[in-house]
């Protein structure tokens, strides 16, 4: 009997133990900043977030990460599986970096950095039927949900879809601009 009642104890003890190292893992973690860094061993930056589409962009060392992340009940939630890198290089100015991609069942995004000290005023998107989006930059980067038009197009062909993007100043001076050719 003493010793169904001490494996009982010790499986108890054992099953607390466990709850309390994977609590954050589990049922999510209190900030995004946590949530965020939980995925990776070097410390990373958090420079752009959509809080309504809930899509986060962040920086590691020279690389900037796109995810998309859930919050339930105040606690944050970062799927590695969602997480797409890239960095950009240039030789003719700042390097300007653009990507366009599905994620997360939440729809297109499109995302990007211009590796710049010249503060950007506004980001001004050009598609190839015409359309254009303007968007307010966060840390010299941008993320935005693609037009409605642009929503059923497939994962490979969403770069094709934008004819040019431009960063702009706030004097309205194209600072670097980005195409797919």
């Amino acid at each position: 009997m003493k010793k169904i009642i001490w494996i009982s104890i010790s499986l108890l003890l054992l099953l607390i133990l466990a709850v309390i190292f994977l609590w954050n893992r589990i049922f999510g973690y209190p900030t995004l900043d946590q949530a965020v860094q939980s995925n990776w061993k070097t410390p990373v930056k958090i420079v752009n977030t959509d809080q309504e589409n809930e899509m986060v962009l962040y920086l590691d060392e020279t690389q900037y990460v796109f995810a998309a992340y859930e919050q339930k009940h105040g606690r944050f939630h970062v799927d590695a599986d969602t997480e797409s890198g890239w960095s950009a290089s240039s030789d003719l100015g700042p390097a300007f970096l653009v990507v366009a991609e599905p994620k997360n069942n939440k729809g297109n995004f499109m995302w990007g950095a211009l590796y710049s000290d010249i503060p950007i005023a506004k980001i001004r998107i050009e598609y190839i039927h015409g359309e254009t989006q303007e968007v307010k930059p966060k840390n010299n980067t941008f993320i935005v949900k693609m037009p409605l038009a642009y929503q059923k197009v497939d994962h490979l062909g969403l770069m094709e879809t934008i004819s040019n993007v431009h960063a702009i100043d706030a004097g309205n001076k194209v600072i670097q601009s980005w195409n797919p050719q």
